[in-house]
């Protein structure tokens, strides 16, 4: 970790988010990965779910999310069109409902072990990231038309979350499945 960024330390703990099937993940990766290779080495495609963990986890605490977990059925996810914030360089999958997944950030947040000083806690929109510009082409309008063309939509079930921590490296990977119920 010593080598890390200073806005890569709030992410030691790991986070939750929401693991998309494998051949969803593979598109997604293969854009991520063409339009932005640095963010794409940083994680694979996921939809974030609650700001990075304050601190690890212990036992009680672990059990205490899969309670809250379990009691929270699993539920389906549309992904796409694409949609973007220019001028700022983001372009990224919408994700529906957007209620579910709030509500489960918001009761997971609600537990304290969050850190909730970040950036964008309470405007966060639940996306599935393909570009954050920091590498790879220019994210502008004529990127955003081309990655529009390629890319579909579809439905997914969320059958639970994921912890995901980031290795030495800065790469995430997953760690442990929490189930919905």
């Amino acid at each position: 970790m010593n080598s890390w960024e200073d806005w890569q330390k709030p992410y030691r703990f790991g986070t939750l988010v929401i693991w998309p099937p494998d051949a969803l993940r593979e598109i997604v990766n293969s854009q991520r990965e063409r339009t932005d290779p640095v963010s794409e080495s940083y994680c694979e495609a996921h939809i974030t779910v609650t700001q990075p963990l304050s601190d690890y986890l212990d036992d009680e605490e672990w059990d205490r999310l899969e309670t809250i977990l379990s009691s929270i059925a699993s539920f389906e996810i549309s992904y796409g069109p694409l949609k973007t914030f220019l001028p700022y360089p983001c372009i990224w999958y919408e994700i529906q409902p957007t209620e579910k997944v709030l509500k489960l950030r918001n009761v997971l947040h609600q537990t304290g072990f969050f850190n909730l000083d970040m950036k964008h806690p309470q405007n966060f929109i639940p996306h599935m990231t393909i570009t954050e510009g920091l590498s790879g082409p220019e994210v502008n309008e004529n990127l955003f038309q081309i990655l529009q063309k390629e890319s579909g939509k579809g439905l997914f079930q969320c059958k639970g979350l994921s912890y995901i921590v980031p290795n030495e490296d800065f790469r995430f990977q997953v760690k442990k499945a929490l189930p919905l119920s």
